[in-house]
């Protein structure tokens, strides 16, 4: 019985059954639905925001974000943790990117605020790693989240860059950010609907 599910599961229709119920489980989805959109913006941004960088900060800027990124994830990331709840840091890192990328707008090229930026960031990356067994108990739950979290990371840096891209070639420097700000807003608001879905799964008092 075993091996017939097993042979079920390897067929195009069992692929796709259970990719549907990986994507419906508001459990198994958590981590990489947000994932999506911080990997849209990070990549995107580090990759286009260095041209409106002032050209003597803009080599310690680009090289400084991503090390800022990782910094703020093992330390603040983690003290956030130990009073805070993973979905609400991951949430924080959310808002606090949002602001910084409207910041950016008012402010051009702003080292300090590029690397406030990246910082809120890496409180989106640390915490989302955490939160896939944090929410799913067995092996195959995890097995299935880890593939849906790389799944939304792939798409997202795929398509961060290129979409921008175009955002800028139609609305400029301050398009790019604007759009990005909604989109790590999206990401926050995601978080939020997804602890009310899994609320309605458990049911009341769970």
């Amino acid at each position: 019985e075993e091996a017939q599910e097993a042979a079920e599961c390897l067929t195009v229709g069992g692929v796709l059954k259970q990719h549907w119920a990986v994507y419906r489980s508001p459990f198994m989805n958590a981590a990489a639905v947000g994932w999506l959109f911080y990997t849209f913006c990070f990549v995107s941004l580090l990759t286009l925001l260095p041209p409106y960088i002032a050209p003597e900060w803009r080599t310690f800027t680009v090289e400084a974000m991503p090390l800022m990124s990782m910094i703020s994830s093992m330390t603040l990331g983690v003290w956030l943790l130990r009073s805070w709840s993973i979905v609400c840091v991951i949430q924080a890192g959310f808002l606090i990117s949002a602001a910084a990328a409207c910041g950016l707008i008012l402010v051009t090229g702003s080292p300090v605020v590029c690397l406030v930026l990246a910082g809120a960031l890496g409180l989106i990356q640390g915490a989302s790693f955490a939160l896939v067994p944090e929410l799913n108990e067995t092996a195959s739950d995890r097995a299935n989240a880890n593939g849906v979290f790389a799944q939304a990371g792939n798409f997202g840096n795929t398509i961060g860059t290129p979409v921008l891209l175009g955002v800028i070639a139609a609305g400029g420097y301050g398009g790019m950010l604007l759009v990005s700000a909604v989109l790590l807003l999206t990401g926050a608001v995601s978080h939020m609907c997804l602890v009310r879905a899994r609320a309605r799964v458990r049911g009341p008092g769970a």
